[in-house]
């Protein structure tokens, strides 16, 4: 699934850093030498999410080819793997990706610094605001711990 954005909407940052900001990984295949981005889903290689950025030169356009990795490559000198382009997956992380982008209307760049400026805050309406309802949260009282011997441990 290919998604395009505006630079800005990453605040600022080059898409390296603000995709590692997000959690993805920067590799470079050693085949073929292409570097790209993924995040996995688990604690092993696969599945995962694999993306790779193409900038546009002379723009500020970027656009992101992400897709699922569901396995490793089955047979050695293949390149083909079994990827999802598209599905819930792939839709749910592309929506991840935009929760963390600015819109691209309340972006404004310096002209000196490049640096982003969010847009001002409102005032703040203390009839709609309930943070200062709440309270701490008391916990149960608690019997002291009572350490015991080496010797009491091995036998309890």
């Amino acid at each position: 699934m290919k998604l395009k954005l505006h630079k800005n909407q990453m605040g600022g940052a080059p898409a390296a850093q603000w995709l590692r900001r997000v959690g993805y990984t920067f590799i470079t295949d050693r085949s073929s030498g292409q570097d790209s981005f993924v995040r996995r889903l688990g604690g092993d290689f696969y599945p995962r999410f694999h993306l790779y950025v193409q900038e546009i030169s002379g723009t500020d356009e970027l656009f992101f080819n992400l897709h699922l990795d569901q396995k490793k490559a089955s047979y050695e000198g293949q390149s083909r793997h079994s990827g999802e382009y598209e599905g819930e997956l792939v839709e749910g992380e592309v929506a991840r990706l935009q929760s963390y982008l600015q819109p691209a209307s309340t972006v404004s760049t310096g002209a000196s610094t490049g640096r982003t400026s969010a847009p001002a805050p409102a005032s703040v309406n203390t009839e709609q605001d309930v943070l200062h309802t709440l309270q701490p949260h008391k916990l149960g009282e608690r019997a002291p711990h009572q350490e015991k011997s080496w010797w009491q441990k091995l036998f309890s």
